[in-house]
């Protein structure tokens, strides 16, 4: 057979055929190409990850039944597309529950957690898969709260603790029956950081309900804190003022002290348990150098050891001055 290579035709369709060939060379190149850039594209990726500490919805009626001995939380892992996977981990609308505890009713059971809201496209599993756990029938109380607090470690020598005043003085407390029956003991117990203290302690402080060694029990408070104020003050005394002369006396004068009109003959005096019982008045020095006339003085009272605090802090004295030859007045009231 002859090919007739001077036929139009025939060299019109040779170069077609090399140039479908050609293009056809040039498009699948570049579509495997693309393809190793692109590696997801016509592909399904598989990915995984892991949730840790998720919190476990508790499927039970929290009015009639107390549980115990679930976990906190729990870890997920997720295994599937990885288109799905990371639509799901951003969403976060998922969540690792129980099965209905209502249908197990008291008892010991062993149940296994189960996630919801998870697409079914990707497999999950669960750590703890199973575990055992406790339902009880629940019970509610009223309990009075105890304040338990240590002055003498804890207040300047001299100052005593008032009755406490508590934001709430019951709570109420829930929890399974048995355990109800173990509480001994509703208490807050008050542990400022200072010592040496002289002013009203103000804390916020979490309620313990304890059974008779001194256990906490697992059960709910209402309210979880409450607000403590123990009053702190200085033990008091009330004695008699002694007026009594000091400084220079000028031999030319005699000098009588009285209490300014108004004044009061009494203090009252906070201070250390034993200077107070060793306290049977409070002596007053007035300063008389220098006078040669009646007048009133404003005087200080100094603080005796031990004493921490006094009422007055001082007092108006009267100093009448008389002359030693006449034996009369020898001024006014006045300074």
């Amino acid at each position: 057979m002859k090919w007739n290579l001077d036929n139009n035709w025939f060299t019109r369709f040779i170069a077609l055929f090399f140039a479908i060939l050609l293009f056809s060379f040039v498009y699948y190149e570049e579509a495997s190409r693309n393809l190793s850039t692109n590696p997801t594209d016509g592909a399904s990726i598989t990915g995984s990850d892991v949730i840790t500490n998720m919190p476990i919805d508790i499927d039970i009626d929290r009015d009639r039944y107390f549980v115990s001995g679930i976990p906190e939380t729990a870890t997920i892992r997720l295994e599937g597309p990885q288109a799905i996977l990371t639509q799901t981990l951003a969403a976060q609308n998922f969540s690792i529950v129980t099965p209905d505890l209502n249908e197990l009713g008291p008892g010991t059971h062993n149940v296994s957690l189960e996630a919801t809201g998870v697409s079914n496209q990707l497999d999950y599993s669960i750590s703890p898969s199973e575990f055992s756990l406790t339902i009880e029938q629940k019970r509610v109380e009223e309990h009075d709260v105890r304040v338990e607090f240590n002055a003498s470690s804890h207040l300047s020598e001299g100052y005593s603790a008032g009755v406490p005043v508590l934001s709430s003085e019951k709570v109420r407390i829930s929890g399974a029956e048995s355990t109800m029956d173990e509480i001994a003991d509703v208490m807050v117990v008050v542990v400022p950081e200072d010592s040496d203290i002289t002013e009203d302690i103000d804390m916020t402080i979490n309620v313990l309900v304890l059974n008779e060694i001194g256990d906490p029990l697992n059960v709910n408070i209402d309210p979880q804190q409450i607000d403590v104020t123990i009053p702190v003050e200085g033990t008091q005394r009330t004695v008699p003022i002694v007026l009594k002369e000091a400084g220079t006396v000028d031999e030319n004068y005699n000098y009588t002290l009285e209490f300014a009109q108004g004044e009061p003959e009494n203090v009252t005096v906070a201070g250390e348990t034993e200077a107070l019982e060793a306290l049977k008045n409070f002596s007053v020095d007035v300063d008389v150098s220098g006078i040669t006339e009646s007048t009133v003085r404003t005087v200080p009272l100094i603080l005796p050891e031990g004493i921490t605090e006094v009422d007055p802090q001082e007092l108006e004295v009267l100093i009448r001055v008389t002359t030693e030859e006449e034996g009369t007045d020898t001024g006014n009231t006045s300074e």
